[in-house]
C-alpha cells in the first residue's frame, strides 16, 4: 500500500545526507507492506513500483531510492520508502504498483 507521497529537496540515503541539484527533485513514496505469513520473507520493494514521466507510457522507471532488500517478519507490517530523481519540468506522472509477472494497477499522479 502506499502510505504516502512527497516531493524532496533532501533526502537520506545509507545514512547519508543527499541534496536534489538545482532543476531537480526526489520523489518519495512511504510504502507498506504486510506479512500475513507465519515466516519472515524478503522483500525487493522496488520491483513493484515503477513511475512514468511525461506521458510516455513506452519507457518506466525503476526507484533509484530504496532500502532493498526490505525484511518484514512474520504476522507484521513495515514501512519502508522507494524514491525517483525528478526534473522540475517533469509532468504528467502516473504510478504503475503490481507484481512483476502480475495485474498492476495504475495511478496519474497530481503533484
Amino acid at each position: 500500500f502506499i502510505e504516502k507521497v512527497e516531493k524532496l529537496d533532501e533526502i537520506i540515503v545509507k545514512g547519508q545526507k543527499a541534496t536534489a541539484i538545482k532543476g531537480r527533485t526526489f520523489l518519495v513514496f512511504t510504502i507498506k507492506i504486510s506479512n500475513e505469513f507465519n515466516k519472515a520473507i524478503e522483500i525487493d520493494s522496488k520491483d513493484y513500483v515503477r513511475l512514468s514521466v511525461n506521458g510516455n507510457r513506452d519507457e518506466w522507471l525503476a526507484p533509484d531510492i530504496h532500502n532493498d532488500p526490505v525484511l518484514v517478519q512474520a504476522i507484521s507490517t513495515k514501512f519502508t520508502r522507494v524514491g525517483f530523481p525528478l526534473n522540475d519540468t517533469d509532468k504528467d506522472l502516473v504510478l504503475r504498483i503490481g507484481e512483476i509477472d502480475g495485474s498492476k494497477e495504475e495511478i496519474p499522479l497530481c503533484i
